[in-house]
């Protein structure tokens, strides 16, 4: 009867159920034997038992003092954590253990299961290493059909790419024989405008100046003179883009206090603005080296933009601070603000806002260029808005010595 039991375990398919019925005949519940599986050098349950053990500390004490001593008793959960049940390992071979779970096997039962364990690990490690290999089979089966499939889409990439490549190639060209013709043609057209709005100031300011020019006619010149400046600093930006463009911006650094810097613009332009206030809520006299006309022309432009998109408001704000080795001047507008979605495009060259087209004159260059000048001088420009309530443009630049704060 023994050998019959054993005899069934060669069936791989009922296997556990006939193991079950020979641990029954040991005097046991049931029989389970685990191989070590030699890839991963662990001990598996071997093939046709069931592959989930409710593992935890009291098994892994029993098999490792049943490899040591080639037999140990104990308790173990079984077949879940639910149910604790007597348990003996057997182990003849270190690649195998034998587990009789429940019940209370005779010693002549547990000595006839050692002498057969040599013959069922050999077995069941033959099987484990034939699945094992048919499972690496099929895993390269499988990954050479996906690598074959992988490569060929590859190279049906490629050589979309390389025809994308081909093509953009192309288009780049094209695209940069246009961009060059239109920075020619704005630096020719600004050139060319330049000289007639020179002269055609220079002829509004002597009318402003003649005595005999009638009183009444004086606003039309004073509306007349605010235009043709408009003009004349449109024409200045288109010049200063040319020249970003072509990099031939010449840049004339020096030594000087930015504190006196930011009240001189911030003066003069109040003397111009009928409409806001500039408050200088704080400044830090810093020494900084750096093109001091370059500077003013930033000043001056996110100053001019304070007050042109805030025309409801009555003042603006700048303030300056030591960062660590950078001073930060921060102007600030109560105005019309710009949505999170803009704020990474308002330095791009032409980029204007939509809602403000139609109300704002301007090409949108003058941000732009503000931030090729602060680049140049190896600054930082951003800013911090919200729609409706205002924007604070920032501004770090490196200084040359301590800075000491000025409060106004």
């Amino acid at each position: 009867m023994f050998l019959k039991l054993v005899a069934n375990l060669s069936d791989s398919n009922d296997r556990f159920y006939h193991a079950t019925r020979l641990a029954e005949f040991l005097g046991s519940s049931y029989l389970l034997i685990l191989v070590r599986d030699s890839e991963i050098n662990t001990l598996l349950p071997a093939p046709g038992f069931p592959q989930t053990l409710p593992f935890d500390k009291g098994w892994e004490s029993l098999i490792n003092e049943t490899l040591q001593n080639a037999i140990a008793y104990g308790e173990l959960a079984y077949p879940d954590k639910r149910y604790i049940v007597p348990a003996i390992g057997i182990s003849t071979v270190p690649s195998s253990i034998a587990l009789l779970l429940g019940g209370e096997p005779k010693p002549e039962a547990i000595e006839e299961l050692k002498n057969i364990l040599p013959m069922l690990s050999t077995l069941f490690i033959k099987e484990q290493e034939i699945i094992t290999a048919k499972t690496a089979a099929s895993i390269a089966e499988k990954a050479a059909v996906k690598a074959e499939k992988l490569a060929k889409t590859i190279d049906a990439m490629r050589m979309k790419l390389n025809e994308a490549l081909i093509r953009q190639e192309k288009d780049k060209h094209e695209i940069e024989q246009l961009l060059k013709k239109k920075d020619e043609f704005m630096n020719i057209a600004s050139h060319e405008l330049k000289t007639p709005m020179t002269s055609l100031k220079g002829y509004l300011q002597l009318l402003s100046k003649n005595k005999v020019i009638p009183s009444n006619l004086n606003g039309f010149l004073q509306k007349a003179n605010i235009q043709a400046d408009k003009v004349t600093n449109l024409i200045n930006d288109l010049l200063d883009v040319s020249k970003i463009q072509s990099g031939q911006m010449i840049f004339s650094f020096s030594q000087f206090n930015f504190h006196e810097l930011i009240v001189e613009v911030a003066s003069g332009m109040q003397m111009t603005s009928n409409t806001h206030q500039i408050k200088i809520l704080a400044s830090t006299d810093a020494i900084i080296k750096a093109d001091r006309v370059r500077l003013e022309q930033v000043l001056v432009n996110l100053i001019s933009n304070a007050i042109k998109y805030s025309p409801d408001a009555s003042h603006v704000e700048i303030c300056s601070f030591r960062d660590g080795s950078y001073i930060q001047l921060e102007i600030t507008d109560f105005g019309i603000g710009i949505e999170s979605e803009k704020v990474p495009y308002v330095f791009d060259r032409f980029f204007r806002v939509d809602n403000v087209v139609t109300k704002f004159s301007g090409l949108g260059l003058g941000l732009f260029i503000t931030k090729e000048i602060v680049m140049r001088h190896d600054g930082e420009i951003g800013l911090r808005s919200t729609p409706e309530r205002g924007s604070t443009f920032w501004v770090r630049l490196p200084v040359l010595e301590p800075a000491n704060p000025i409060l106004n």
